[in-house]
């Protein structure tokens, strides 16, 4: 459906299917009829049952409890921010459950709550401990919640206002949803009117409570924007934050936050004006968010922690479940059932009724993560995100994450071609996240640490190269913004994923390009490995750090180091004042391999070195008097007073550790010769061989990398000719 046809419909088929404020029955998303179906169902289906009974023992616990309203004082984490969060939840599950049951006891409980809402909201001022230059909120510290709250309360009364006095109704509408929804999109017009997770939020609140309240200048507002202009709100949060191929520009971990009020508006736009044909908008683009927030996990089911990112949290999320569910029932994409049957739940609504039936229906499958390119940018031009996966003996795979990805806005760090390294459930190469105990209040209120800036965001605190010490784009959001990575060329085979990309713009004469192969060789196909290429170029000479980040614990080493005994840190800004140097040496020419044990792996990194490299072990704490930072450690490779480099590295899994039966096997690197044999302006090659195999060599294409280019070049006895921006082969 074509934008002009989706505004036409807007303002001239406002039709809501005739449902207004003066309609008994809920209008957003579960229905009278979905609710007695779920009801019937529940006791033959395990998925319905599991589901009902979740909501049953929340909604039955707080029947135990007097209806307690506090007025706001605490932060994030502390009781009366706990507590307002604790109350919308508590409403939802309790109309939820008299929806489906009739008990009374629930809705009477919805009833009483909103009530003291009503009771209480007009009174309030800003929130006492509301964040300096932040959009506020009343009930909470940050508007975002504000809106939450909105979202879920909006969605209980929907279920249970026709068992609600009209006198009390009025009261609630009036005093406390309008006067909400005054607060969010008219007094925090900036935010309302934001591309941004707080934007979309808002306006998902705003526009379901228009819809419950029969209000449409409140729905043409969420929509359209404020000025109903389309030039912000509900679609044009659509049209630019998401690329063509689904991804968020503020990355997987928001992307997870941001899906539940993409998906729950969008289900309340649909059931109430289905002549939009929201989920048709920019060709099914809510089908790519969720599919690709999916793919966007490692084995362990956890988002892959890039930008400002809480580690460990997984497809399991409640926003996830709702995702998913309604996913299914618009696009009835069989993918998405295995993640629905692994969670255990669905969302009490007509799609989680939908889908839960689907299930029922399907034995159990495991959910299949492919190999991928995902473009960024709202038009797609603005770099991506490579998902690099083979299977490996072990029954697991190896997953590589290249990021070459736009600035991610005021979330995302400074990590420009960063790569992540998964084998299986271990974390082999790792991002830091984000600096933040979530709403843990002892650390500063639960809010982002100071350290998200000065370090977690620092290109230095990813698996990137560092200029001079210095973060791409000098750590300003607004520079990051101007500018995205290129994508030279990519190709996805059996035996090799390989993607290559280009960043003119990070640093003022800097040019930096990384390629990254994954790669399966025909002598061990079930081992595969990274083939690392990070070419530094500038007209100037300049101090190149390229870091890995790794968990366990080191192994050994081929060169030489010195144990740190002062603890200095390793610079003064920009990320270095964080991080200890631990140890360092210098191993001449040839290659350094350093190897390390994680889980029940060993691991280990060959580099080419030459005599001005020094290598560096890590660890941060340095600089962080109240230990905000966790401990983790960096491998650190430098080269100094160069114009040019190339770091060229070979990543590879190897052996095992049993500590049950004490054994370990094929602990050493099996990595005998690395080597950069040919450079010109043009191209590049390198060989490689491993114990007992034959030599191999890549060959890449620093110019024209189109598929159909022929190149031909000689190396030494062998004549190397192919198509395409990169070759590789078997060493004669």
């Amino acid at each position: 459906m074509q934008f002009v046809n989706f505004t036409v419909a807007l303002f001239t088929a406002f039709t809501m299917q005739a449902r207004s404020a003066q309609q008994e029955l809920p209008v957003l998303i579960l229905s009278a009829d979905a609710a007695r179906d779920i009801k019937s169902e529940k006791s033959t289906d395990a998925l319905l049952e599991s589901s009902f009974q979740y909501s049953r023992r929340k909604a039955d616990e707080v029947l135990k409890h007097p209806v307690t309203v506090p007025l706001p004082e605490d932060a994030g984490g502390g009781y009366t921010h706990e507590k307002h969060k604790r109350n919308y939840a508590d409403m939802y599950h309790a109309a939820l459950l008299f929806s489906i049951t009739g008990d009374k006891a629930y809705s009477g409980f919805v009833g009483e709550m909103l009530l003291a809402y009503a009771r209480l909201y007009p009174k309030l001022p800003l929130h006492p401990m509301r964040k300096e230059n932040h959009p506020a909120g009343k009930l909470f510290w940050q508007g975002l919640n504000e809106a939450v709250w909105l979202f879920y309360s909006i969605q209980a009364y929907d279920l249970v206002k026709h068992e609600i006095r009209r006198k009390d109704r009025d009261r609630i509408e009036k005093e406390l949803f309008r006067n909400m929804v005054r607060f969010i999109s008219v007094d925090s017009y900036e935010t309302f009117n934001k591309i941004h997770n707080h934007g979309t939020w808002a306006v998902a609140a705003v526009g379901m409570a228009g819809y419950v309240l029969g209000d449409k200048d409140m729905v043409e507002r969420a929509v359209r924007g404020s000025e109903k202009d389309g030039k912000t709100g509900f679609l044009k949060q659509l049209d630019e934050l998401f690329s063509p191929d689904g991804y968020y520009s503020e990355g997987p971990y928001y992307q997870r936050y941001a899906i539940l009020p993409f998906m729950v508006f969008a289900e309340a736009i649909a059931q109430n004006q289905p002549e939009l044909g929201i989920f048709e908008y920019r060709d099914n683009l809510l089908h790519k968010a969720v599919t690709t927030l999916l793919q966007l996990t490692n084995q362990n089911n956890e988002f892959y922690p890039i930008n400002d990112a809480i580690k460990d949290k997984t497809y399991f999320s409640e926003e996830l479940i709702f995702a998913t569910n309604i996913a299914y029932e618009r696009y009835k994409d069989a993918d998405l059932l295995p993640v629905i049957r692994q969670t255990g739940r669905v969302s009490l609504t007509n799609a989680g009724l939908i889908t839960a039936r689907a299930v029922s229906r399907t034995e159990g499958e495991t959910y299949n993560r492919i190999p991928m390119l995902i473009k960024d940018g709202s038009r797609g031009d603005q770099g991506g995100v490579a998902l690099l996966r083979m299977p490996n003996a072990s029954g697991t795979r190896l997953d590589a994450l290249f990021k070459f990805a736009s600035q991610g806005m005021g979330h995302g760090h400074f990590d420009r071609l960063g790569i992540l390294l998964y084998d299986g459930d271990n974390e082999v190469l790792s991002d830091y996240g984000a600096a933040r105990f979530l709403n843990v209040e002892a650390k500063d209120g639960g809010r982002y640490l100071k350290e998200n800036k000065s370090y977690a965001k620092q290109s230095i605190a990813h698996n990137t190269l560092v200029a001079d010490e210095t973060s791409h784009y000098q750590g300003k959001v607004s520079e990051g913004s101007k500018n995205a990575p290129e994508l030279l060329f990519s190709d996805f085979r059996e035996d090799i994923l390989i993607v290559s990309a280009r960043e003119n713009n990070a640093y003022k004469d800097v040019n930096m390009t990384r390629t990254v192969a994954m790669i399966a060789m025909e002598e061990a196909p079930d081992y595969p490995f990274l083939l690392d290429i990070f070419e530094a170029d500038s007209d100037t000479p300049h101090q190149y750090d390229l870091n890995f980040r790794y968990p366990g614990q080191l192994m050994q080493t081929s060169f030489p180091y010195q144990r740190d005994q002062t603890l200095s840190a390793m610079g003064k800004n920009n990320g270095y004042q964080h991080l200890f140097k631990m140890a360092s040496g210098k191993p001449g020419k040839g290659q350094a391999t350093f190897t390390w044990l994680e889980g029940k792996k060993f691991y280990s990194i060959t580099t080419l070195t030459d005599e001005d490299t020094e290598l560096f072990f890590t660890q941060t704490g340095a600089h962080d008097p109240h230990f905000n930072l966790r401990t983790e450690k960096s491998y650190l490779i430098r080269q100094s007073g160069a114009k040019t480099h190339v770091f060229v590295s070979l990543i590879e899994p190897h052996g095992s550790f049993d500590p049950q039966l004490e054994t370990v096997q094929n602990p050493d690197s099996e990595v005998e010769e690395l080597r950069l044999v040919f450079e010109d302006e043009d191209y590049l090659v390198v060989s490689f061989r491993f114990r007992n195999r034959p030599a191999y060599l890549m060959a890449l294409c620093r110019g024209e990398t189109d598929e159909d280019g022929l190149h031909k070049l000689q190396i030494g006895e062998q004549t190397l000719s192919w198509k395409g921006a990169y070759l590789l082969t078997r060493k004669q």
